[in-house]
């Protein structure tokens, strides 16, 4: 049997942008003459190609004339070609009658290649599956451009994106791109007014086209490519930082940006160093609650995607943050490319607004700082976040608690900056997880700890004994279980939970007692 006319079926699998597709591109560009979004293009690329494969395909067809069928009949000189053989092509040298009872008219064409090769082939044969007149496929979903685009988008638009940087001509600004040399030209008086306009404006954010008309660039131009041309000088002036969510682009002074949005705060920093996850997955199933960690492999996956209670870590209280977790990044606004994107914090319990940053290189939000302080939270409290109605606003509140004080975990630091956990009563304004929940009276004391990296000159396996041994003087069987033992480690150095699990199973010092308890061996 043949094949019928077909493209490969991993046709958009092994898809590479090449030479000529960057050329179609480019005169798409010059045709529209103005920036074009990465969507547009790839649908392009898509549709070009697809045609591209039809043409291909209609020329095999419209060449069937020529190719070989057994039921034709055929004479000496004629040139063939065969679809069996890959569309070889071969003359005809002699015919000769064929020998069989079931075939009466049965002829033998004895077909010379171009190669030099000869070989035999049937002709007069009348029932044979190589009669079959091959006809353009119809629901192939590989020519189907919805259908591309639904699977392959992702993997195609990363393609893309590679080779269209590659070109030194084409300039990308928000996800659109186009010809750098066709731009319009943006000199430094404009730029010098709008550092003025946004500094007056606290630093911003201000759209492209408020900011145009406040600088008062006019242009002979098209509108769009006036924008894009005025975005891509603020991109490339160390002043400006685009801070817009996807499909948006807003521009703030970059010198007015926050301190902990331009450098990490030190509480949330941690050098990563590589250890094994193999088999951890069932245990970090067990933590109560979705541990949120930026730094966590191992997050549990979730379908919360509008609406979560995040326990509160101590670095990111400490920090004012939250941790942009890959489960979290589905909910706080994103952008094509900006590094740090502005949002606002709507607090309902109050009515009160606030601006909120995602720091999407860092993976952490921040801007919580004064509304962790005027709320009395913890280390521990649960916070619940949910994206809201209104676009890029993020809902943020807490729950009251019903008592007043209760008995928690806390943390005193010596002179020597050692440090004890013991359990004491005090006064909680908010529901949280008991697990996680750790008191902290003097804050001063825990903050040289930090600053002086005192515990971060050991090794985290050394720092994950000595927080166990001293969380075991607070129960009479000398268990410590998994979550509070990760939260009490991050109160003295940044730590993700499936590290802690990871040396707490691997360690001879601790024995596992099932589930998420351990406890120091007895030996020690």
């Amino acid at each position: 049997m043949i094949a019928p006319l077909q493209i490969k079926e991993i046709y958009w699998q092994d898809f590479a942008v090449g030479q000529k597709d960057i050329e179609n591109i480019y005169n798409l560009l010059l045709e529209k003459a103005v920036p074009l979004p990465a969507n547009e293009i790839l649908d392009y690329l898509i549709n070009n190609r697809i045609k591209l494969e039809l043409d291909s395909l209609q020329k095999q067809k419209s060449c069937q004339g020529n190719i070989y069928l057994p039921k034709d009949d055929y004479k000496v000189g004629d040139s063939l070609a065969f679809l069996v053989l890959n569309m070889e092509k071969g003359k005809i040298k002699f015919i000769r009658d064929g020998f069989n009872p079931d075939f009466q008219d049965l002829k033998v064409i004895e077909v010379e290649f171009e190669s030099g090769k000869s070989k035999s082939f049937a002709s007069h044969l009348e029932n044979h599956p190589l009669n079959q007149i091959l006809e353009l496929p119809e629901n192939d979903p590989n020519l189907d451009p919805v259908l591309v685009k639904e699977n392959y988008a992702e993997t195609l638009t990363q393609r893309l994106d590679k080779a269209l940087i590659l070109n030194e001509d084409l300039v990308k600004i928000a996800g659109s791109w186009f010809p750098r040399s066709l731009l319009v030209d943006v000199n430094i008086g404009h730029l010098n007014l709008a550092e003025a306009v946004l500094e007056e404006a606290n630093g911003g954010p201000i759209s492209t086209v408020d900011l145009m008309k406040q600088v008062e660039l006019n242009a002979n131009a098209d509108q769009k490519l006036l924008e894009f041309s005025f975005d891509l000088a603020l991109q490339e002036d160390g002043r400006f930082d685009e801070v817009g969510p996807a499909g948006e682009t807003l521009w703030f002074l970059k010198e007015l940006e926050p301190q902990d949005v331009k450098d990490v705060p030190l509480y949330l920093k941690f050098s990563l160093k590589e250890y094994s996850t193999e088999g951890l997955e069932e245990f970090m199933g067990m933590f109560e609650g979705v541990l949120y960690d930026e730094l966590e492999p191992l997050e549990a996956p979730t379908h919360l995607s509008d609406k979560a209670s995040i326990s509160l870590s101590f670095p990111h209280w400490r920090s004012g943050t939250l941790p942009l977790s890959r489960s979290l990044k589905k909910m706080f606004p994103s952008a094509y490319e900006a590094p740090r994107v502005k949002f606002t914090f709507y607090d309902p319990q109050e009515n009160e607004r606030f601006s909120g940053w995602v720091v999407r290189a860092n993976k952490y939000i921040c801007g919580l700082d004064q509304w962790y302080q005027k709320n009395e939270l913890m280390p521990g409290s649960l916070v619940t976040v949910e994206k809201s109605k209104m676009p890029g606003e993020i809902i943020i509140k807490f729950e009251k608690s019903r008592q007043n004080k209760e008995w928690l975990k806390t943390v005193l630091v010596g002179s020597d900056q050692g440090f004890v956990f013991a359990m004491l009563k005090h006064p909680i304004t908010a529901s949280f997880n008991e697990r996680m929940a750790i008191a902290i009276p003097d804050l001063d004391a825990l903050d040289e700890i930090w600053k002086n990296r005192v515990y971060e000159k050991e090794s985290i396996d050394k720092t994950i004994i000595r927080v166990m041994r001293e969380l075991a003087k607070l129960n009479p069987q000398r268990q410590v279980h998994a979550q509070e033992l990760y939260a009490a480690v991050n109160i003295v150095r940044r730590c993700p939970p499936s590290l802690v699990l990871f040396h707490l199973l691997k360690s001879d010092q601790v024995a596992h007692l099932g589930d998420l308890y351990f406890r120091i061996n007895d030996k020690e």
